[in-house]
């Protein structure tokens, strides 16, 4: 179990977040969090692709390489 303390403006715009997305606060943190620690992992796998390949393409290249058009 995990206790965070937010600032007063942070819990009001919470709050106000909440409401409008028909959420608890609860479930809008948890959903923030998950969010975060994917990105993160994306971001350390990234750096992991470069570090090992160095090279990256964009989704326009791939797809003209595996010629699927685009």
């Amino acid at each position: 179990m995990l206790e965070v303390k937010l600032t007063p403006e942070l819990d009001t715009a919470l709050s106000r977040e909440a409401r409008r997305a028909r959420k608890s606060k609860a479930t809008l943190v948890l959903d923030a969090v998950a969010q975060y620690l994917q990105d993160a992992d994306d971001y350390q796998a990234v750096l992991a692709s470069r570090k090992h390949r160095g090279r990256t393409a964009t989704l326009d290249q791939v797809k003209q390489r595996l010629c699927l058009g685009g």
